[in-house]
């Protein structure tokens, strides 16, 4: 059924299942992050080793994101998300069984190669089924609702601990409770397996702007999670006033991107894009002067991760609103290309400008990137 001939109520269903299965599912992703590296720490592996395993990830993501329009074309979306979620249960359970580095490597990799598909059905899924007029709402509500299983993963960690198989048990669980909301919503899936299979690599060439947002944001993701710590320990602030001052950057984004997509539907994507890439320039350019200004910091902190998460929030309403079918798979796919590419080279291009210039390295190369994607999305305003 194409989603041009589905009900109102059909396309609610619809949607409410890819948002609920994906925020499922990403409680095991944002278990699993975690989970790994404690693990090997635990083994006495050294931290650049341990920086190269959490690589792989992305890295599986970049490798098989170009091949699942062929495969959603030849077997049916909700068919690839069942197998995405199966392959993830096993190579969770995988992971538990093994203590070796190697395997490790190999494991995660897969694990990547895995993830990214139902992520790129569930996206095209909801992006298929939103009307145009609250497309922008609807993606907000994916966004957060991503957030919030993102970060119920260490939240679980915290209480199941990670010296026995039973974290690896609840991340397969979780697969296994995902594919029986596939199947239960299945009836309400737009499919578009008898449409010829898109490039993602051609939406290079029809939304680098969009693709650039992607790769900005994930860039933005890497640096924060990865340095955003040692500004805070070099500004003078506890370990625990830094890594709290991160969960409220990230507790901005998770609860402002519903308003900024409705403001997206009241007056234009990229006028939204643009602002909040201008709002996020500003934020960095502000964080090093503010840190002995507490309640400043974190309020800036937390408008800062909300509109820098409002460029994904943007590309993927604007992706729904300019393609569908095939072509909006193919946008997906490519989207989590350009995810891997931001989230991999942001933590090393951070950490290079850091040591360079201490902590105005970390707000000057935020500044810049966030300020190039700001002048890029106005000139290309009419270009895609």
């Amino acid at each position: 059924m194409t989603a041009a001939d589905m009900t109102d109520r059909a396309r609610r269903a619809g949607i409410a299942g890819a948002i609920a299965c994906t925020t499922i599912f990403a409680l095991t992703v944002g278990l699993s992050f975690p989970l790994s590296s404690l693990v090997l720490e635990e083994q006495g592996i050294s931290e650049a080793a341990i920086g190269v395993n959490a690589a792989m990830t992305p890295l599986g993501i970049m490798i098989a994101s170009p091949f699942y329009p062929r495969l959603i074309e030849r077997f049916g979306s909700w068919q690839v998300a069942i197998g995405s979620l199966l392959m993830s249960a096993l190579l969770i359970v995988a992971l538990g069984l093994t203590r070796s580095f190697g395997a490790f490597l190999v494991l995660r990799l897969m694990l990547g190669m895995a993830d990214v598909g139902i992520f790129i059905v569930s996206e095209t899924w909801i992006n298929q089924l939103a009307r145009p007029e609250t497309r922008g709402r609807v993606v907000g509500i994916y966004a957060t609702a991503l957030s919030v299983g993102f970060g119920a993963g260490p939240f679980t960690l915290a209480l199941v601990g990670f010296q026995s198989f039973t974290p690896f048990a609840v991340g397969a669980a979780c697969c296994v409770l995902a594919i029986a909301v596939v199947m239960a919503v299945r009836a309400h899936a737009p499919d578009v397996s008898d449409e010829a299979p898109v490039s993602p690599l051609g939406f290079l060439r029809r939304a680098p702007t969009l693709l650039a947002a992607i790769c900005v944001y994930a860039f933005w993701e890497g640096a924060m999670l990865s340095l955003f710590p040692v500004f805070g320990l070099s500004a003078g602030l506890t370990v625990a006033v830094a890594t709290s001052a991160l969960s409220v950057a990230f507790l901005g984004n998770t609860v402002l991107q519903i308003p900024i997509g409705w403001l997206s539907d009241r007056t234009s994507r990229r006028q939204v894009m643009v602002l909040c890439a201008l709002l996020t320039a500003l934020g960095a350019l502000l964080l090093p002067g503010l840190p002995d200004r507490l309640p400043l910091f974190l309020g800036v902190l937390f408008v800062f991760g909300a509109t820098a998460g409002g460029l994904y929030t943007m590309a993927m309403s604007e992706l729904g609103d300019r393609f569908s079918g095939s072509d909006l798979v193919a946008g997906n796919a490519a989207f989590a290309i350009a995810f891997g590419v931001g989230g991999m080279i942001g933590g090393p291009i951070t950490g290079v400008a850091m040591q360079l210039t201490g902590n105005g390295g970390f707000a000057g190369v935020l500044a810049l990137i966030f300020a190039a994607m700001a002048a890029l999305a106005y000139l290309r305003r009419r270009r895609g």
